[in-house]
């Protein structure tokens, strides 16, 4: 009996351990996505730490209005803004000169779909979370307003 309990000890500890180390892993890996993501390099995609970087900075420059209208319909679409960004979509297209969406652009296509250009660099939307979506939806509005001047 006293053979079998030190054998049940063991086998207890060696599990003990064996959690510690799949923790351990656990912990750096969140460490290395994080530090990907705040280098712009993962997250998803294209780094949703340095799009909400580029973004609230305030210094955006959009690659194009019509892909920014095509953004603002993703984020209505899916959720992100409310029918209030019709505004800031409005003042865009106004800006264009158009009075419909540019449904057969190809930026605007690729708004429509997530893609924001800018900066020389595209985010890509889709890969946020709700809570990241919404953020980085509301700053696009907010951007798209201030840049055109509204």
């Amino acid at each position: 009996m006293d053979t079998r309990f030190k054998s049940f000890v063991l086998a207890g500890f060696l599990g003990l351990m064996s959690i510690g180390q799949a923790q351990a892993f656990s912990l750096d890996s969140m460490k290395d996505e994080a530090a990907d993501m705040m280098s712009g390099s993962g997250g998803g995609g294209n780094g949703s730490a340095s799009l909400l970087s580029t973004l609230s900075s305030g210094s955006f420059n959009p690659g194009s209005l019509t892909n920014l209208t095509g953004v603002i319909s993703y984020c209505q679409d899916n959720g992100y803004l409310g029918s209030t960004a019709d505004i800031a979509k409005n003042q865009v297209m106004e800006q264009l000169g158009v009075n419909s969406e540019p449904t057969d652009d190809s930026d605007y296509q690729q708004g429509l779909s997530g893609i924001l250009q800018g900066e020389d660099q595209e985010f890509n939307l889709t890969s946020l979370g709700d809570k990241v979506g919404e953020k980085a939806c509301g700053m696009v509005a907010d951007q798209a307003t201030s840049f055109v001047g509204g």
